[in-house]
């Protein structure tokens, strides 16, 4: 099993997370605007098919095109480098951070359970 070190450490994990950004950011701009793959093609002037690539995730931008794509579709193209201990630390936390929500919630929901059996038994 892969630790999350490891993938955070991984080039496929990152160009994989980032055309998953590209291809949700280009599907939603498609879907709210009505375009079809053709019309997003004449508007980067790439072809059809390039557009396909991108929804299919078998792509790998230049940066001059992924920027151009975040222009086209309103967005600003904002990069931003974190290190891998940072990152691993704070989803940690936020594992963290789910897990006490998690058991409270547990515990909230059995002390609710309790009460209503404890108030039938009482009736």
């Amino acid at each position: 099993m892969v630790t999350r070190e490891e993938l955070l450490n991984s080039q496929t994990y990152w160009l994989t997370t980032v055309q998953i950004e590209v291809f949700n950011l280009l599907n939603t701009y498609m879907e709210e605007n009505n375009l079809s793959q053709k019309q997003v093609a004449e508007k980067l002037k790439v072809s059809p098919s390039y557009v396909s690539q991108i929804l299919n995730g078998n792509f790998n931008f230049t940066i001059s095109k992924l920027i151009e794509l975040a222009l086209l579709v309103g967005k600003a193209p904002v990069i931003q480098f974190e290190s891998i201990d940072k990152l691993l630390e704070a989803q940690e936390a936020a594992i963290s951070k789910a897990n006490r929500a998690r058991k409270s919630h547990a515990i909230q929901e059995s002390s609710k359970n309790i009460s209503t059996a404890t108030s039938l038994q009482n009736s």
